[in-house]
């Protein structure tokens, strides 16, 4: 439960920096 919890959250890191440099480009 907790390594899918701590996947998702890395998931949403991911996506929100790629997110992120696409809005700085």
């Amino acid at each position: 439960m907790y390594m899918l919890i701590n996947f998702i959250l890395i998931s949403i890191s991911i996506l929100i920096s790629v997110a992120f440099y696409t809005l700085l480009e």
